[in-house]
């Protein structure tokens, strides 16, 4: 029988939940004020707001996991509270007019200023002196994309330099489902992200489950699913999906079982003996059961091989050669 695993990965459905909790605790909702082309822009944007004594939170980085800084089609926002929406989005308004209008500039050749024998067209004040000969000055190669660079650049670092020097306090957010009074799930926040998240699940009081964030996504959990005091389930994560997952049943550093995924989905479970022999493998393709064999003499070598139908039925059993 396969162990039991459970997967707890707030990707930006949870992260979205923990936000909807936060706000509901603190009698506030949040209001989207800006899509993103990518998180970089998003932090700027940020970092604006922070200028201005508004908090802000940047949301849909995860989508960013495999691809980089590659525009994410406005998944990227950047939310805030209620009462700062009007202003925020006032300050980001004022932001994106700095933008400069194109110049159209004629390409002419440059005049030195000499074989020049146009007369200039006289000014109205007739005492002020009139040269014969004017030259046009020759146009600038710093134009308008170069301005546009430089405030981008200036912007960016003007970001860093206010997130560096002032940052989202941590905060703690606790939260009762079942309105008894006591803490189910306290998500611990820093820098504007989750961070840790310790969840009480089955209400005896005891954290039973972990999981700890990195950059806002989840990095590894840990799992007491007998509510005996051990956690001994634990898991790892990448690009927030969950890539491994052992059991360590007798609590003795070992684990007895363990399984390795792909995109979140089992391929491999395995149990192993005190020597660390693996005694049973399971094989999947696809999230179905095709085929396991086993060592049920316990010598370290598998003896049995049987392979499944769709629904999980063996079809086939055979006895494997002897190494």
């Amino acid at each position: 029988m396969a162990a039991r695993r459970s997967c707890v990965a707030p990707s930006r459905r949870c992260i979205l939940r923990l936000r909807e909790r936060v706000a509901a605790r603190q009698g506030e909702s949040m209001q989207i004020v800006y899509h993103a082309a990518h998180s970089a822009d998003a932090q700027l944007v940020r970092g604006l707001l922070a200028q201005e004594g508004i908090q802000s939170f940047v949301f849909g980085g995860a989508l960013e996991g495999g691809a980089g800084l590659l525009p994410v089609g406005g998944s990227v926002r950047v939310e805030v509270a209620d009462e700062h929406v009007a202003e925020a989005r006032a300050i980001i308004d004022e932001w994106q007019a700095a933008a400069v209008p194109a110049e159209e500039v004629e390409d002419e050749p440059a005049d030195d200023g000499f074989n020049d024998t146009a007369v200039a067209k006289p000014d109205d004040d007739p005492n002020l002196y009139k040269p014969l000969h004017r030259s046009k000055p020759v146009p600038s190669r710093f134009g308008v994309p170069s301005l546009v660079l430089a405030l981008v650049v200036g912007g960016v670092i003007g970001a860093v330099l206010t997130a560096a020097a002032k940052r989202p306090e941590p905060f703690t957010g606790r939260f009762d489902f079942d309105g008894d009074g006591k803490t189910d799930e306290t998500v611990f926040y820093s820098n504007g992200l989750p961070e840790r998240m310790e969840t009480d699940r089955n209400r005896d009081g005891k954290i039973d489950q972990i999981v700890y964030y990195e950059d806002g996504l989840t990095s590894t959990i840990e799992r007491d699913d007998d509510f005996d005091g051990y956690r001994e389930g634990k898991g790892a994560y990448r690009h927030n999906q969950l890539s491994s997952y052992t059991m360590d049943y007798d609590g003795d550093g070992e684990p007895e079982y363990r399984d390795r995924a792909l995109f979140d989905v089992v391929q491999v479970q395995e149990w192993q003996d005190k020597q660390g022999r693996v005694i049973k493998r399971m094989r999947y393709v696809g999230g179905r059961l095709v085929d396991d064999q086993l060592d049920r003499d316990g010598d370290g070598v598998m003896d049995i091989e049987r392979r499944y139908d769709p629904i999980g039925e063996i079809t086939t059993t055979r006895s494997l050669p002897r190494p």
